[in-house]
């Protein structure tokens, strides 16, 4: 009798128990009351622009590019980072962008969304840093996964997009996304431009031109329309009022990451490469790139006077451990917080149009001599180089052809890392000997990808070696014939 009253008793208990968790309204417990009731893109773009310094300060690139080398610990100086991790990229500023166009375009959400500015501008905006973004990370690994990403656990395996086909894929979502800004309202959170469209505009037609000559020797006749169309234009930068850079923050959140990284160590030191060209030819820029080495003096100055005795390069790749032996970068860059970055110069523009010349595209007028002259004279002028000293250098180093060409976009490239490396392996110009201090003699031509690609994603990974060769750092890419 006593085991069947218990048995009443907890069967009753239990049925109260299912019987009030069914009527009891929990209400919004969970709801944090001063949290957003939706996404606000304002806040993705912010996030998704923050990673423009790690392109516009990108060490490991500027390292190869010999415009200066390491101190004490010269690793990436000797090409021994063997592999690199994309993932921080997909995971990071491209799926706040994806999210910003997704969000925009659902009719369901793009209601919401326009409280932060017109959905076709956020979406061009968007758009154009996701190009941006994406031939960043093409020109580093080549073959990416694209098409198929994205999707979560419905194909966690996506195979590769070759790199001719991310070119095509973003020419035109350059082309859809100058098709769709509109004179609506600015997007909002964009630090970049403040949700000036037309500075965006302006943007993606130096980007198309850039993207345009990167493809020009493997593909001619698409290079030549896409460069046209950004001449015509007008927006290309041509004047250094016009410069395209990314400006820093004072706190150190957002400030500029060559003054974090001179902040409590000095790892980085001119190269003898740059210091030794621009000795031998008289370049006046040498006094505007670097600052004199504390503790020494070139033996032999070339400069009249002896001006320049205090410049030293290190040896590339060797261990320089007395790092005060060597100059540093120039101070103003090195220990100023907000000293901005290139991202589109008026020099890098000229050159570009000076090879567009020779090739015999349409530039709008000018000859490959002509803008050959501009482009050097507008690096001259952005690092405040004395006009009659320009004029000198000029006279001394004409235009004779694409090496003249090359060369010179490389100097104007100092500490643009990233583009500089591209256009040396796209031009085999100007020839750099590799460190001798590395295991192998030659200068990384790509990334090789993470390991864990490979286990991850076997059979797609082997197809992507089939088509584009060996996961090394010396495999050429698609656009890298020559």
């Amino acid at each position: 009798m006593k085991n069947i009253i218990k048995n009443i008793a907890l069967l009753i208990c239990v049925s109260v128990f299912f019987s009030s968790c069914e009527t009891i309204d929990y209400g919004d417990t969970n709801v944090n009351p001063g949290g957003p009731t939706a996404p606000v893109t304002s806040q993705l773009l912010t996030s998704a622009q923050t990673s423009i310094p790690a392109i516009a300060v990108d060490e490991k690139a500027i390292l190869y590019m010999q415009h200066i080398t390491q101190g004490q610990y010269p690793g990436s100086s000797r090409y021994e980072t063997l592999t690199a991790n994309y993932n921080g990229w997909y995971t990071g500023p491209i799926v706040n962008l994806n999210e910003i166009i997704k969000l925009n375009e659902d009719p369901a959400t793009a209601g919401a969304a326009a409280a932060f500015g017109a959905n076709e501008n956020q979406i061009a905006l968007a758009k154009i840093l996701r190009a941006y973004y994406l031939q960043y990370m093409t020109d580093r690994w080549g073959y990416l996964p694209w098409t198929e990403a994205f999707q979560g656990i419905d194909n966690p395996q996506p195979a590769f997009d070759s790199q001719e086909s991310i070119y095509n894929f973003m020419f035109a979502e350059i082309e859809s996304a100058l098709g769709m800004i509109s004179g609506g309202a600015a997007p909002q959170g964009d630090v970049l431009f403040g949700g000036d469209m037309d500075q965006w505009a302006a943007f993606a037609n130096n980007l198309k031109a850039q993207m345009a000559m990167r493809i020009s020797d493997v593909n001619p006749s698409l290079a030549k329309s896409k460069f046209e169309q950004a001449v015509a234009s007008g927006m290309l930068v041509t004047d250094n009022a016009d410069n395209i850079e990314f400006n820093y923050g004072s706190d150190e959140t957002s400030d500029s990451p060559w003054e974090d990284n001179f902040q409590t160590r000095e790892d980085y030191i001119m190269s003898v490469t740059m210091i030794e060209w621009q000795r031998a030819n008289l370049d006046p820029r040498l006094f505007e790139y670097a600052e004199e080495a504390r503790d020494s003096v070139f033996p032999t100055p070339n400069f009249p006077g002896g001006i320049d005795a205090g410049y030293v390069g290190a040896p590339n790749g060797a261990v320089n451990g007395n790092v005060p032996d060597y100059s540093f970068i120039t101070s103003d860059i090195i220990y100023e917080k907000q000293y901005p970055s290139i991202l589109f110069s008026a020099a890098e523009t000229h050159f570009k149009m000076a090879e567009a010349a020779m090739k015999g595209w349409n530039v709008g007028g000018g000859t490959a001599a002509a803008h050959y002259d501009m482009g050097v004279l507008a690096s001259m002028d952005y690092w405040g180089v004395d006009t009659a000293d320009a004029a000198a250098y000029l006279a001394a180093h004409p235009y004779v052809g694409i090496e003249e060409i090359a060369y010179e976009k490389w100097m104007a490239l100092y500490l643009q890392g990233p583009e500089a490396w591209a256009e040396w392996r796209r031009l085999d110009l100007p020839v750099l000997t590799p460190s001798p201090f590395a295991s192998t003699q030659q200068i990384p031509t790509r990334d090789a990808y993470d390991a864990a690609v490979e286990s991850n994603n076997k059979a797609n990974y082997d197809a992507m070696v089939a088509a584009q060769g060996p996961d090394t750092i010396y495999t050429k890419l698609w656009w890298d014939v020559n």
